[in-house]
């Protein structure tokens, strides 16, 4: 694999099964690389599934992290790496053989500061008709086409299931917030969108790698209405915690109306649910900010 050398970290929290996948994709791999797993506060904890992968994985390490969040585990486990370059993938993804050499590879470029792989479905049940590729984005599936480029807008931006940072330039940024990212069960986002974004506005160049590909778990419960109800609200809360704005309300309440005209015309149900997101907006945007964390 060329240089810089990659650390792969990997946060978990009570999904030993998905854990116990991921890393046997990873020790898979040709390529050389270091794997950091950070226990979310898992109730029992997770070591004994990454101790068994000590004997043919030695390369993997473990550590648990007491206080529930992702944004504290990837923290954590960003600290803890010694390489030059940080790969954040979701435990439920399964890496591709070819994943990390051209996970790097974009990064010979030296303004290119994040680089983001495909995340392709894989489904646990059968795909119900109306679960289009749009609204698998709520899932962690990604639709950038098949050819490596640029991010042309934040639209575009990478997903935290399959992404690669410059260590030095994240560290920089203090990582990751800790109000934004999963929270024990809660939906709660938009924690690697906060620090591609501040990437972008410091000069860097985000990529877009479709040949650096996970298999993204689709479970049974991702089949279902209520997430995505559920997922497009709390994306409204996400947002609400990164910025509170009169003006952004306005512009969410008009969206909102927009996508119901959409859902209307073309059927998908990407835009009906993305109402959702307003109203979790707006919402959290009626609490006090104390009571919201």
């Amino acid at each position: 694999m060329a240089e810089p050398p990659l650390t792969v970290v990997v946060c978990s929290h009570n999904r030993p099964d998905d854990l116990r996948r991921c890393l046997q994709g990873l020790a898979a791999l040709e390529d050389e690389m270091d794997v950091i797993v950070v226990d979310s506060a898992s109730t029992p904890p997770l070591r004994d599934v990454v101790d068994d992968f000590s004997q043919s994985f030695p390369r993997v390490t473990y550590r648990y992290e007491p206080r529930v969040g992702l944004s504290r585990a990837r923290n954590r486990g960003l600290e803890l790496a010694q390489t030059h370059l940080v790969a954040f993938i979701d435990d439920d993804t399964v890496p591709q053989p070819a994943w990390a050499r051209r996970l790097v590879r974009p990064f010979e470029d030296p303004d290119v500061v994040c680089v983001g792989g495909a995340c392709l479905a894989s489904f646990d049940s059968d795909r119900p008709p109306w679960l289009s590729d749009r609204l698998l984005q709520f899932a962690g599936v990604t639709r950038f086409g098949a050819e490596p480029r640029r991010a042309r807008s934040s639209a575009e931006y990478p997903f935290g299931a399959n992404v690669c940072f410059r260590r030095k330039e994240l560290l920089e940024l203090g990582g990751f917030s800790s109000e934004l990212g999963r929270i024990g069960t809660t939906l709660l986002s938009g924690e690697e969108h906060d620090v591609i974004e501040k990437l972008s506005r410091a000069g860097g160049s985000i990529w877009l790698e479709p040949a650096a590909t996970v298999e993204h778990r689709v479970t049974a419960a991702r089949c279902r209405t209520r997430y995505y109800w559920a997922r497009s609200w709390w994306q409204g809360v996400s947002r609400a915690r990164a910025r509170r704005s009169t003006l952004l309300a306005a512009r969410l309440l008009t969206a909102a109306v927009a996508r119901l005209l959409l859902w209307a015309v073309t059927g998908d149900r990407f835009y009906l649910f993305r109402t959702a997101e307003t109203a979790g907006y707006v919402a959290a945007c009626l609490r006090p900010r104390a009571a919201s964390r």
